[in-house]
């Protein structure tokens, strides 16, 4: 069982491209905007530019297109379970029932509110995988702390709260490869996680997860007494080895960004949802 190639959230991969070279900044208010415009879409026309939109950043950053979307694969059962969910649970006062089953009616509102949800997951994950996939941690750190420097005024450590999302975004490839490991070892002692129906399957997960929670604290705890070791402190007396710059990339970027998002509003706009 292989879980860690199909992560690839939190996953760095260098390169020279025109969004390699982008500030940091601009990848994270790009992808912002992005999710943003997401929350409000309710078109398939919609739907479809952004799909266009992220594919050709695909292309542009140069990663490979098969790579990127393997990190769906994981999440292919739930995608799964929440179209189900709302097909059979989300109607409205003029929906179509398309067929019934038990006490579970399936309605077209279902249907198409399914849909766009699953899309919409499918979108915000895709974006933020691109985000990490193209920034390494360090620029990212430096990114989100410059841009929350602002509510240092107000008291907010931003310095130490971005640091944690990091390293809690850092781990989950850390655990995935000691889950991968933790399953290995058992079935090297005879469990046979490919056996038996899903309900047999689910409970011969569930050991495992002990001793991965386990792992992860003697990980936290090592994490920890590393950083105190090294006197490391946050907050404003810090300095940076690298001072970010905004370049001429960053203005194109933003001029393009500019223009997917009124598209993205004009057909907002225009096209009738289909619930």
């Amino acid at each position: 069982m292989e879980l860690t190639k199909n992560i690839t959230l939190g996953v760095y991969l260098p390169g020279k491209s025109f969004i390699h070279r982008l500030d940091p900044r601009t990848k994270i208010i790009a992808s912002g905007i992005i999710i943003s415009l997401l929350l409000i879409i309710r078109s398939y026309p919609a739907y479809g530019v952004v799909f266009l939109f992220v594919a050709a950043a695909v292309l542009i950053a140069g990663i490979p297109a098969g790579y990127a979307f393997s990190g769906f694969k994981p999440m292919l059962p739930v995608l799964i379970f929440m179209w189900i969910f709302q097909l059979f649970l989300y109607s409205s006062s003029d929906a179509k029932t398309l067929f019934s089953w038990w006490i579970f009616s399936a309605t077209d509102a279902g249907f198409h509110m399914g849909a766009l949800v699953t899309l919409r997951v499918i979108f915000l994950f895709g974006v933020t995988t691109l985000l990490t996939l193209t920034t390494s941690m360090v620029s990212l750190t430096d990114g989100l702390e410059s841009l929350l420097s602002p509510l240092k005024a107000i008291g907010l450590p931003t310095q130490e709260l971005v640091m944690t999302m990091v390293i809690a975004l850092r781990f989950v490839l850390i655990l995935a490869e000691e889950l991968d490991k933790i399953i290995k070892a058992q079935m090297a002692r005879g469990v046979a996680f490919d056996r038996g129906n899903f309900i047999q399957k689910t409970k011969k997960i569930f050991p495992v997860f002990l001793p991965l929670f386990i792992s992860a604290f003697k990980r936290a705890e090592e994490l920890i007494i590393a950083m105190e070791a090294r006197s490391y402190t946050g907050g404003r007396h810090r300095t940076k080895m690298k001072t970010l710059h905004l370049g001429r990339v960053d203005l194109e970027a933003g001029l393009i960004m500019i223009a997917f998002t009124a598209l993205i509003i004009y057909l907002i706009l225009i096209t009738v949802p289909p619930i």
